[in-house]
């Protein structure tokens, strides 16, 4: 026999309290005890009960719906953030909804008008390399968007990410800290990405005359960085490390360095950037660069949450990355 699904006045009548309780509690509100959620959804369970979303944001004229579109989702620092996102949102009953763009900014705005179809209320943004027409899709509408995965103070729109120049910068100096005066970066398609572009850049800022450092540009995936390192091997090159400005590029460096039998650092020193999920278990482990994904992913939950819910103005963050010393990087 089919299961009853019950009703808000189920609910109501099996813990004797007010629907308008039954419905703070089913709203995340902050007004109801702990007793009296854990009292809600012990009934909600019981009665089948829960709330229809459709219904709630005709009586409100709110969805609880949070918009994010990526890039893609094929490398782990995506998924981390992603989950981080989901999981904050959960805990005040909202929802994240989700769309991949490939880089395409003609599919990023088609996929935004079907995350507004949806009723998303506000959206996390990956960079702040947009069209006009999205920009102009969403404040035309009055929809609040905020930046992550980057930091550039000279932008007025609020973001909550980290400095991709400043780290770059850091990561070539350490190898430099390191003895290594001659070294090859690698990097994806610059013109692709603000994150790229900048992270190029800083790792040039780092450049001095005490050293020789030539810059490769490839796919971002692991052939591209396969590729780069045969390449950067059949120019007879006395390099000493690679900084590979993602991981997986570097991932594709073990693979060239491993077909060309050169090991790992005791030839050529590797260098990645993310802190991906595997580099603590490739051999040898990789020295990276590790980007607040998780934290990223909460903080902006949480700021949206709170603009939807008490109006409380979004706040540009700066969070820290750090260099994770591992195996892949020799002293000389």
């Amino acid at each position: 026999m089919e299961k009853r699904i019950g009703k808000i006045r189920d609910v109501a009548r099996e813990t004797g309290l007010s629907i308008a309780t039954i419905s703070r509690v089913m709203n995340g509100s902050a007004k109801v005890t702990e007793e009296t959620r854990q009292r809600v959804e012990a009934a909600c369970k019981k009665l089948n009960y829960f709330p229809n979303a459709a219904a709630r944001s005709l009586s409100t004229n709110k969805t609880k719906t949070i918009a994010t579109i990526i890039p893609n989702i094929e490398y782990s620092i995506y998924a981390k953030f992603i989950s981080a996102i989901e999981q904050t949102l959960s805990e005040r009953q909202y929802s994240l909804v989700l769309a991949i763009s490939n880089g395409d900014e003609e599919m990023e705005v088609k996929e935004a008008r079907k995350l507004l179809g949806m009723g998303s209320e506000a959206f996390i943004l990956s960079g702040a390399q947009h069209s006009q027409e999205l920009y102009e899709l969403l404040e035309g509408r009055n929809i609040p968007y905020v930046f992550t995965s980057i930091w550039d103070p000279a932008l007025s729109t609020p973001m909550i990410g980290y400095d991709n120049a400043g780290l770059a910068r850091a990561a070539l100096t350490y190898l430099k800290s390191k003895g290594h005066s001659k070294i090859a970066v690698v990097h994806g398609p610059a013109g692709s990405s603000d994150r790229i572009s900048a992270r190029v850049a800083g790792a040039r800022k780092a450049c001095d005359d005490t050293m020789t450092v030539s810059f490769m540009e490839t796919s971002l995936d692991a052939s591209g960085g396969k590729q780069a390192v045969q390449k950067l091997l059949e120019q007879d090159t006395d390099v000493t490390a690679i900084l590979c400005l993602s991981d997986v590029l570097a991932l594709g460096a073990y693979f060239g360095l491993a077909a060309a039998g050169l090991s790992i650092p005791g030839d050529i020193s590797v260098m990645g950037f993310d802190n991906l999920d595997w580099s603590t278990e490739i051999v040898p482990p990789l020295t990276t660069t590790n980007l607040p994904a998780r934290k990223m992913g909460r903080s902006v939950a949480l700021q949206l949450m709170d603009l939807l819910d008490t109006n409380t103005g979004l706040q540009s963050t700066l969070l820290d990355g750090q260099i994770i010393e591992r195996g892949s990087v020799l002293e000389v």
